[in-house]
């Protein structure tokens, strides 16, 4: 099938003194390494059960999901795998209305998102005080250490830029963590950012599907290590 390529390089490696969205490009050096996860939905196995909305493994090729009215949430799939610097890829496809994210996060707290639309794509260092809050208070009930703040409040847009990627056709998403860094690109669009928040550990991912009447289809998710290039 005819595919188009995303390239999201979310390259995390840079001091954390002082905040800017703006991402250095000598870091754009990483490549492929250890294959950490691969997901090819041929069935519905037991790692594809956390979360909600309406998803369907489509004739053992991939896997398509919307969102549901009763849940009043977006509908999403979460896996576990502790991780810090990869590279994320996955293909998309657009029903309609319908578009993607990429989450990726630190127990309860989403640390930050890449939004696929037919239309825009988009980097966010997403807010973590709510879910650091109800992470405190699972501690404290529990006797263990609390982590301390303090904690971002509000999201922070690093980058869009718009798109025109074709409805019912596949696109490959690709995006890599070094460090502070986050690059998004698609074909010669760019979005780009950074924030020391994004250096946090990552315990688990999620792919989400965003609109009620379409779904959005998903196929071949897969996460390597990030290995760095040695700069000259």
């Amino acid at each position: 099938m005819n595919r188009s390529f995303i390239l999201l390089p979310l390259l995390l490696c840079m001091p954390i003194s002082a905040i800017s969205v703006q991402a250095d490009d000598e870091l754009e050096r990483s490549h492929k390494g250890e294959l950490l996860f691969e997901e090819l939905f041929i069935e519905m196995a037991p790692r594809l059960s956390t979360g909600v909305g309406d998803w369907q493994i489509v004739d053992r090729e991939f896997i398509k999901g919307k969102e549901l009215a009763k849940n009043k949430h977006t509908a999403f799939r979460k896996f576990l795998l502790n991780h810090q610097d990869v590279i994320y890829q996955f293909d998309v496809r657009f029903e309609g209305d319908s578009y993607a994210k990429l989450l990726i996060n630190y127990d309860l707290v989403h640390l930050a998102n890449c939004v696929i639309k037919p239309t825009e794509i988009s980097i966010t260092k997403l807010g973590e005080s709510k879910k650091r809050q109800l992470m405190s208070d699972a501690a404290r009930k529990k006797g263990l250490p609390i982590e301390e703040g303090p904690w971002q409040k509000k999201n922070i847009l690093l980058e869009s830029q718009k798109l025109n990627l074709a409805i019912g056709q596949w696109h490959t998403v690709t995006v890599e963590i070094v460090g502070d860094q986050l690059i998004a690109r698609v074909g010669d669009m760019e979005v780009r950012g950074k924030h020391p928040g994004l250096t946090e550990k990552k315990t688990n991912f999620g792919i989400q599907a965003t609109g009620l009447n379409d779904y959005v289809h998903f196929d071949n998710l897969r996460i390597w290590t990030a290995v760095t290039q040695p700069t000259n």
